[in-house]
């Protein structure tokens, strides 16, 4: 028989009505195939794909054993032109079932084929699908090596660079222990080198790779610092030029007040030069760190010598956070950085003169120290948001010279202030308010701030009539800690009640154009009492409880009970010796939820939502074991707040609600019925994050006596199955199993 004379015998069998009868046939011609492919021709080579490719359509229980013939004929020598793209063409068009395996020993055949390219990121896609969710280790070795070859021989990515990013970089870092005997003998090692490989393969990674390894640096893991520090190391230093442009590129964006995308981008670069820092340097080889640093300084330095442009401090920035990283960098900064700003300090005028004198990135010296008083008098604004910060991290202070150091300090404080004032200055304001403010939060309250009376007048009068939200929200939060601060007494309610009369004033006039600045103040004071357990905080918040109902208040008076039960990083804590009461949150809820129910039942329909979002930014804050005490008392509002259409209700509400369904309580079990329904309209949200917390609280759910839902939640979860994001499918699949 020829091979074609074969399939003719074989004829009755591949066209039989039983598909197992089919598949037998079709593997019988395969066996034969793998033990004599190299003898084909041409032409019979080319009649054979075009059978396979037509069987592939035909039931699923053929499907092995056609993989297994054109895994024969992929090891021809006489392969037609345009075979390996017609092949692969196929298998992602009509393969549905689980034969990973197959099909990526099929695609890793035809790595070295360039006819692959003509599919572009066709075949990227289909790559992805077939890589998807694979486990077997072989399968990863091999996958992880077609994805190197896709970029290192310029496949064209498209719109998949981010699925191909997400389909390797999901397995980083690589955690596999090989079983004992394992036949294949793969390491761990092989793995992770693989992964690596691809994942500092191409520049077009970077922006999804810089925050992964940012954040696998922070982990507890020393493997996972480890894998990503050496995943660092595998660029060359073109790749890390890009990278560091992708960096660039975030910190324009932080202009726009994202303090975020701003600590994010200078993480990253300090990250980069600490690595770059740590390279070992050849007598031949190019001095990456340099390098690097010279981008950096390309990019910062045109801008340090235009300090009327917004983007002198973004700079500024910049070099300080690759000065942190390393001594070398430092230097390499400050020879470059220093020369430009003091001739311009040298060259301008005395306005400019001010904002010339930029906190020097350099570690601060004696001569700094020295000309403090004198840069003090001359240069208030420059002595307050410049000098200062770096005294205070390169010089430490003991609590003993805190006093003599403050006395002089605040005294330039208010005479920089009361200029700075008349003059309109809000951006300079801004900057001394918040060294002020980072000053009053170091202070130990055993300290007595001088003339503090005359300090919180100004502070008040900042909150309250400043227009720049930078400004006056530093100045409240100033007040506030003061306030925290201070010894009880009735100079301090007296104080108190003043400013609360005056915000109060404010707050109940419509008309009034500095109701925001109030209402910023009114919150600060009223977490800065709530702390304390003072008595005057409960009329300040009551006074939030009613501003629920205002027409233009109303959602900020709602998150700012968010701001009262949360933690603050930067005022009012105990690193910051703020004076902080235990169990404070407990207090204020057991004190005010059923002011919170009877106003959300007493309120017109459309402030109801400010009573939800109040309620949940509440409860989310409290203490889990809280949570399960007192839910069924609020268990109506929970779900009221379900079916609020603000995403971060939705979000809040599903978080406070999964921890307690793990051991509900009877009055949860009651409203079960309501429950489900919510949480399944919630399961086709817009929002990512809301669609994963309901459907991990669809999962908890199925430990409740499910019956009578069971068909109607099975059918709802059918559509996330199908969902854009893997994190969605993920979860969709665990609760559909449980269910």
């Amino acid at each position: 028989f020829s091979v074609l004379q074969l399939v003719e015998a074989l004829g009755l069998s591949l066209t039989s009505s039983q598909p197992h009868t089919r598949a037998r046939g079709v593997q019988l011609l395969s066996e034969v195939l793998q033990e004599c492919y190299g003898n084909l021709t041409e032409r019979e080579v080319e009649v054979l794909i075009a059978f396979y490719e037509n069987r592939l359509k035909d039931h699923y229980v053929v499907t092995p054993p056609v993989l297994q013939g054109l895994k024969a004929l992929t090891r021809c020598t006489a392969l037609p032109t345009g075979s390996a793209v017609s092949m692969l063409r196929s298998l992602f068009q009509d393969v549905h079932v689980q034969v990973k395996l197959d099909i990526i020993r099929i695609q890793n055949y035809f790595n070295e084929s360039t006819e692959l390219k003509g599919l572009g990121a066709d075949f990227v896609f289909g790559f992805v699908q077939s890589m998807d969710g694979e486990r077997d280790p072989r399968n990863l070795l091999l996958a992880f090596q077609i994805a190197q070859n896709i970029i290192n021989r310029g496949y064209d990515l498209g719109k998949f660079t981010e699925e191909l990013f997400e389909v390797t970089s999901c397995y980083f870092p690589i955690d596999f222990t090989p079983p004992p005997n394992d036949p294949h003998g793969i390491t761990k090692e092989q793995l992770i080198q693989a992964l690596r490989a691809v994942l500092a393969g191409t520049p077009k990674f970077a922006e999804f790779l810089l925050p992964l390894l940012i954040e696998k640096l922070d982990s507890d893991v020393q493997s996972a610092k480890l894998d990503s520090l050496q995943t660092l190391c595998a660029f060359n230093v073109s790749v890390l030029i890009l990278l560091f442009s992708v960096v660039i590129v975030s910190l324009q964006v932080f202009q726009t007040s994202s303090e975020k995308i701003e600590s994010a981008g200078l993480a990253a670069l300090t990250a980069l030069t600490s690595c770059l820092s740590r390279s070992v340097l050849n007598s031949d080889s190019e001095d990456s760190l340099s390098t690097f640093l010279d981008v950096v300084l390309k990019d910062c330095k045109h801008h340090l010598c235009e300090p009327d442009l917004k983007l002198v401090w973004p700079s500024a920035k910049l070099l300080q956070a690759a000065c942190s990283a390393s001594n070398r960098a430092s230097h390499i900064i400050a020879a470059s950085a220093m020369p430009s700003l003091i001739e311009q300090y040298n060259t301008r005028t005395q306005n400019h003169k001010i904002s010339v004198c930029i906190c020097p990135v350099s570690a601060c010296s004696l001569a700094v120290v020295e000309c403090a008083g004198t840069l003090a008098e001359l240069h208030p604004a420059a002595f307050t948001t410049k000098l200062i910060p770096r005294l205070k991290k390169e010089i430490v202070f003991h609590e003993v010279c805190w006093f003599p150091f403050l006395v002089s300090t605040f005294r330039v404080f208010r005479f920089a202030g009361q200029t700075l004032l008349k003059q309109g200055d809000s951006w300079t304001q801004s900057q001394m308010v918040c060294l002020l403010m980072g000053c009053v939060c170091s202070l130990p309250r055993s300290v007595e701030v001088p003339q503090i009376d005359q300090l919180l007048s100004q502070l008040e009068e900042m909150s309250c009539s400043c227009s720049h939200p930078l400004s006056y929200t530093s100045a409240a939060k100033c007040f506030a800690a003061l306030v925290n601060k201070r010894s009880q007494g009735d100079s301090l309610d007296s104080f108190i009640q003043r400013t609360m009369k005056r915000v109060c004033s404010e707050l109940d006039s419509p008309s009034s154009p500095v109701r925001v600045q109030a209402f910023t103040l009114m919150i600060w004071v009223a977490k800065a009492l709530l702390l304390r357990y003072h008595p005057l905080s409960t009329a300040l918040t009551d006074k939030l409880f009613s501003l629920l109902d205002d027409a233009d208040l109303g959602p900020m008076a709602a998150e700012g009970f968010s701001l009262l039960m949360s933690d603050s990083v930067d005022v009012l804590n105990r690193a910051c010796h703020a004076d902080v009461r235990i169990m404070y949150r407990q207090r204020f809820f057991s004190e005010n939820s059923a002011k919170l129910v009877q106003g959300f039942n007493a309120a017109p329909q459309e402030k109801k939502s400010n009573y939800l979002k109040a309620l949940s930014n509440i409860v989310n804050k409290l203490p889990k074991q809280v949570q399960v005490t007192e839910l069924p008392a609020l268990l109506s509002l929970l779900l009221e707040a379900l079916s609020c259409p603000d995403q971060g209700v939705q979000l809040s509400t599903l978080s406070c609600l999964e921890p307690v369904l793990i051991d509900p309580p009877p009055a949860l079990i009651q409203q079960l019925e309501a429950l489900v329904s919510r949480l399944l309209a919630l399961v086709g949200s817009p929002a990512m994050n809301v669609r994963i917390a309901s459907l991990r609280c669809i999962h908890a759910l199925s430990r409740f006596p499910i019956l009578p839902f069971r068909a109607r939640v099975l059918r709802a979860l059918a559509q996330p199955l199908d969902d854009k994001k893997r994190l969605v499918r993920r979860e969709a699949v665990q609760a559909r199993g449980e269910w």
